[in-house]
This record gives C-alpha cells, structure tokens and sequence, in this order.
C-alpha cells in the first residue's frame, strides 16, 4: 500500500501488520472514513504536518477494531457512528453483538517532558512523589489529558440516548498505566480520591464538578506499541476502583 510505504520509521513487520489488519476490517461499516483519514495523516508525514504519534493513535483504532472482531462473535462494527443529532459529536466505534451494544471511546495519552514545579500542597496527605519535575509533570499531565477526555466522552455519548454500554478505552502503557487509570476510574465513580494516590488531592482541586458517570467502562488495552498483539503477561481489562474488581476482556 501506497500510504504504508510513506511511513518510513514504521518496522516493515508493523507495516505488514496494518495491512493485514486493514484488509480484516473491510466489512466495518464507514470504514473509508478511516482509510481517508490514514491517507491524510501518512501523507502529511512527508510534510512533517504530521507527527507519527498521530499516525499510531489512528492506527490505535484499527487495533481495537480487529480485537472486536476477534473476540466479540459476530460483531457488527460501525466506525465514527451517527448520533441523534447528526451534527454533533461522534464517539469512535459502535460495536453491536447479539446481547450488547457497545459505544466505544479510543484516547492515547502523549504529554511532553519538561520540568515544572511540584506543587507540594496539593499532593495526597501521607504520600511523597520520589520524583523530579519532569517526571511529576509527565504524570500530572496524562492525569490531566484523561480528565479532559473524560469530560469530552461524556458529551460524545450524550448525543447517542439510551441502550448502549458506554466505553472508554486507553493504552495500558504510553504514559498511563492500569494502575494510574485505576487511580482515576476511583475518583471518576466515587467522586473522592484514594488515600494512596498522591495525585489524587491535586485532581480534585482541578476537577470543579462532578462527571456525570455516563461511562459504564474503562478499558485498559496493553498493546505493543508497534504490533497487534498485547505485551506478555498482560490481559486487556475493564478497570475498576478496586483491583478485586477487575474483568478480564478475553
């Protein structure tokens, strides 16, 4: 494929992966709304318009897509479905099997390092950050990415109505790890925070409301960063609060 052969920093066994994957996902309804999204972001690489983090998230969407379609039988998937209004905003993927609905989310999380300054009254009482500022920022930053996205999702899936499960789905890895989302999917559902997370004061001060908890799930998805497959010993999951309270996805 001409948009693979732009993607030069791309392993060649990667790039044979994409396109295995993207002639799996053919029957996906609107998926030339995918295939034109790709030709646009592999064509701006060659500009450098385009950075390949951009590259990888898209591809992120491909990666779930061929997930569904692996463990979900008989899966119907619809990418970028319509809403009520058809103007408003479109969540990634509508995954329908022959007892649920899924309407799927996909977000990645890329801060940058630069260094900040700690702001040691608002981290958790009886917890310390063994951390520079750089690293508090890259932390503090896909904390913040997450709480922003959540808002959004939330205003995505308001556009849908009733009868579906509502999803969003992150990399377990890429500067947010199951633990650090699991820290989240706390304060998200219990509007509190955990006595162990030290970042959890700081995201209550930020958070000025409540989310209206319309998401039903919080996946954790360990894909390699340049492969289809998940990381060893690492299962993709549903999150919950508690780690007692964890569903496997396979």
């Amino acid at each position: 494929m001409e948009q693979l052969d732009r993607l030069i920093r791309f392993p060649q066994c990667f790039k044979d992966q994409i396109e295995v994957a993207i002639k799996k996902c053919e029957g996906v309804n609107q998926f030339n709304s995918w295939l034109k999204r790709f030709d646009q972001l592999t064509n701006g690489i060659a500009d450098e318009s385009v950075t390949y983090r951009q590259v990888e998230d898209h591809v992120f969407e491909l990666k779930v897509m061929c997930f569904l379609l692996d463990t979900k039988e008989g899966v119907k998937i619809t990418y970028e479905p319509k809403g009520i209004d058809p103007k408003g905003k479109d969540c990634d993927l509508l995954a329908e099997t022959a007892s649920c609905k899924y309407l799927i989310e996909l977000k990645c999380t890329h801060p940058e390092m630069r260094d900040a300054e700690i702001p040691h009254e608002y981290i958790t009482k009886n917890n310390k950050l063994y951390m520079n500022g750089g690293y508090y920022h890259l932390y503090q930053s896909a904390r913040g990415h997450l709480m922003d996205v959540t808002r959004h999702t939330e205003e995505k899936i308001a556009n849908y109505g009733d009868g579906y499960k509502t999803v969003l789905a992150t990399i377990d890895g890429f500067h947010l790890d199951l633990e650090d989302l699991r820290d989240f999917v706390f304060i998200y559902r219990l509007h509190a925070h955990r006595p162990d997370d030290p970042l959890g004061k700081m995201t209550m001060h930020n958070l000025k409301e409540p989310y209206n908890r319309t998401i039903d799930q919080f996946w954790a998805l360990p894909f390699h960063q340049d492969g289809f497959d998940f990381k060893p010993d690492r299962k993709p999951t549903i999150v919950a609060p508690l780690k007692s309270g964890d569903v496997s996805l396979v």
